[in-house]
């Protein structure tokens, strides 16, 4: 065949004379010596004989110095007819394993499906271009092969050239570059990601101290939770007093897992005072508050401001995984469990100051600023329901003399049975103040005077019956009850008239005699009145 390596050619029959000294031109002569080589005349069929020598020997030259695997295979047969140099050396294969085989035989392509069917094509096609084709050395290496395959033509026999070019090392780049762009992708994501927690951060913060009430708190912690951990439960459960159990007020996720109630023994970040940790739920630690064991793990984060317990923030990973949580997790889970715990912190306190500024030390009732601030609310309430509305002004007979008799302490102790006294027999929408000393207030919304009375009376009446309390070894006398009502709007609709018609009556039943109930009646009224009496 002519692709087969060829003996140098023989030389010439006829072959270029060469030049003598004494053919040569003298220069110092004044006329040059014409002197020719002669001319060697081809006849056509040794011209083409030599052209065609050329071309075998430029080919072959091309053949064996290409930098690119070369193979000429049978197109009818697709036995391997030649390989170059380049092609052994890249598969690891000599001449001798290669010549005559089937390209599907040789280890580089038989363990190959791909690679098998891809071969096979070549004999049906004239053409074949491949951009990826994996190919298996003879030493077991995988290499990336760029493959274009021709047929054609030589002395009536189709031959099929294809050209195999390595690209092993710009697939490794370009996988290289992939990993770059992946990491570089990733970090990017994670940056992102991290933008975001800050900015949902910073909202979650900005709401919870715009919350007024631990249940606004409550709601802004479980929307907020829910966006800063896509993909995990979680719950917060908190301390309503010392020495009580916890109760779950928050909860996030797709699946209820926390106990609503549980004490502070069941969670060990509580009895450690630090977080807890659980990767493999058969192998860790696990706390008692759950319903059933997390299958993904769990944080819990004690919630403690200076010694004081407020609660627990549990966090549990919905996906069963093996090995550590997903790095700045548990990072996120502690900067929000303390944004959460000094928020709780500051509306307990907060709580705790209004209380006091609202509340009376020493019988619990509401005190008169806080009468101030509700009953204009309760009036304007009352006027656009147009529904009625009674204020009580109550006085405790002889209470200075009884105080200056007894002492301070059972005085004190009669002022707080009486206020046990209104809280159980008032109803939850009443509002009961003391206005000071010995005075209380009522106000009592969706109240008719008839309803009012009938009520008050009953007070006045168990307060009469406390005859029994003992101050040290003395036994005090009966305890009595001057009140006065005032009805909205018959009798005033601002605070400041309705205040001063309930103090009059109340004035009057002290008046009459003590120990009893009088509504307000205008001047005009008790003229008509005592003109009637009299």
């Amino acid at each position: 065949m002519i692709f087969k390596k060829k003996p140098q050619p023989e030389t010439e029959k006829n072959p270029i004379p060469t030049s003598t000294p004494a053919n040569e031109n003298k220069l110092d002569e004044a006329l040059a010596v014409d002197i020719r080589l002669p001319r060697i005349i081809y006849t056509d069929h040794e011209h083409k004989h030599i052209t065609l020598k050329e071309s075998e020997s430029r080919y072959r030259r091309l053949f064996e110095t290409a930098k690119d695997g070369i193979l000429i295979l049978d197109g009818d047969t697709g036995r391997i007819m030649d390989a170059n140099p380049f092609l052994q050396d890249m598969l690891g294969y000599s001449e001798k394993e290669l010549i005559g085989r089937a390209l599907w035989e040789i280890g580089a392509v038989k363990d190959i499906p791909a690679s098998q069917e891809a071969m096979r094509e070549l004999q049906k096609n004239e053409y074949i271009r491949y951009e990826d084709i994996p190919l298996q050395t003879k030493a077991g290496d995988r290499k990336h092969v760029e493959f274009v395959s021709n047929v054609y033509l030589v002395d009536g026999w189709r031959v099929i050239q294809c050209n195999i070019r390595d690209i092993t090392d710009r697939k490794r780049a370009e996988a290289q570059v992939l990993a770059t762009n992946d990491k570089l992708t990733a970090l990017v994501n994670e940056l992102q990601w991290r933008d975001k927690q800050m900015q949902l951060m910073n909202r979650m913060n900005e709401l919870l101290q715009s919350c007024i009430t631990r249940d606004e708190a409550f709601r802004v912690i479980t929307l907020s939770a829910a966006d800063l951990f896509p993909g995990h439960n979680g719950s917060l459960a908190i301390l309503p007093s010392r020495n009580e159990n916890l109760v779950v007020v928050a909860r996030w996720g797709e699946e209820l897992i926390m106990e609503p109630i549980f004490s502070l023994d069941d969670c060990w970040s509580l009895r450690l005072g630090k977080i807890h940790e659980v990767i493999d739920w058969e192998a860790g630690l696990l706390c008692n508050h759950f319903i059933h064991p997390p299958q993904g793990g769990y944080f819990c984060l004690p919630l403690t401001v200076q010694g004081e317990t407020l609660g627990v923030l549990s966090l549990i990973d919905n996906t069963v995984q093996k090995g550590e949580h997903p790095p700045g997790l548990k990072q996120l889970a502690v900067t929000v469990s303390e944004t959460i715990k000094l928020s709780l912190s500051n509306l307990r306190l907060r709580d705790e100051l209004r209380q006091q500024a609202i509340q009376d030390p020493l019988t619990g009732l509401f005190n008169r600023r806080y009468l101030d601030e509700t009953l204009p609310r309760e009036l304007n309430r009352a006027q656009r329901l147009n529904s009625p509305l009674c204020v009580v002004m109550l006085d405790i007979d002889g209470f200075k003399q009884f105080n200056d008799s007894f002492g301070h302490g059972p005085g004190d102790s009669l002022l707080c049975e009486f206020a046990s006294v209104l809280r159980e027999h008032l109803r939850k929408s009443d509002i009961s103040c003391r206005y000071g000393g010995d005075e209380f207030v009522l106000v009592m919304p969706d109240s008719s005077i008839v309803d009012t009375q009938q009520r008050v009376e009953q007070i006045r009446v168990l307060l009469e019956e406390l005859q029994h309390i003992q101050g040290g070894q003395q036994s005090l006398e009966t305890i009595t009850l001057s009140a006065g009502i005032a009805y909205m709007p018959d009798h005033g609709t601002t605070e400041i008239e309705l205040m001063k018609a309930a103090d009059e009556a109340m004035y009057r039943a002290k008046q009459e005699g003590r120990n009893r109930v009088v509504v307000y009646q205008k001047p005009s009224q008790s003229m008509e009145l005592a003109a009637a009496l009299g």
